[in-house]
């Protein structure tokens, strides 16, 4: 298998379908609570808001993670993108009143991107939209694995911090690639 971004893209959405499924477990009970957020949370009741509010982030996030690796040529999926930028806009006052701030930088950062991918913003302004999108995931990545490394639990630091560790190379391999040029025929 070639390792490009379109793979290092796949690979991210991958593993954050695999953390989706992890937080499913949480709220489903079939995993202890305390297996997320470093084991700092008091009850199932704020595990099940903490997993709630990543899994609408990690779902924001997988349309954003397709563009910016070239999974899908944005230019064909113009009227979706108009609806994520729509849902985006909402879920960043919901997490606003929620007083998630670092769930609002998130969506923040991906919103240019997204805007390109609508329409809204010129498609030359795409790679510098998808550049600032794609270090800004490492370097939430990077804090994130840190965090996991620092759990209380074995879990959160073997399994959850190789997978955001993964995630952390991926995404500084899409933020440090140039995405391919299509050459025109004259």
């Amino acid at each position: 298998m070639k390792f490009n971004r379109k793979t290092a893209g796949k690979g991210i959405i991958i593993l954050n379908l695999f953390t989706i499924a992890v937080f499913l477990l949480v709220i489903l009970k079939i995993l202890p609570y305390e297996s997320i957020s470093g084991g700092q949370l008091d009850s199932y009741e704020a595990a099940v808001r903490t997993a709630t509010t990543s899994i609408v982030m990690i779902i924001y996030g997988i349309p954003v993670v397709a563009a910016a690796s070239g999974l899908v040529r944005v230019k064909a999926y113009k009227k979706f993108y108009i609806s994520w930028l729509i849902f985006a806009l909402i879920l960043m006052a919901v997490l606003f009143f929620e007083a998630s701030i670092i769930g609002v930088i998130v969506v923040s950062f991906g919103l240019p991107l997204i805007a390109v991918a609508a329409g809204v913003i010129e498609y030359r302004q795409f790679n510098l939209a998808s550049k600032i999108y794609l270090w800004l995931s490492f370097f939430f990545a990077c804090l994130n694995t840190l965090g996991n490394l620092f759990g209380s639990t074995w879990f959160e630091k073997i399994i959850m911090g190789l997978v955001t560790l993964i995630q952390a190379m991926l995404y500084f391999y899409l933020a440090r690639s140039n995405p391919k040029r299509k050459h025109r025929k004259g």
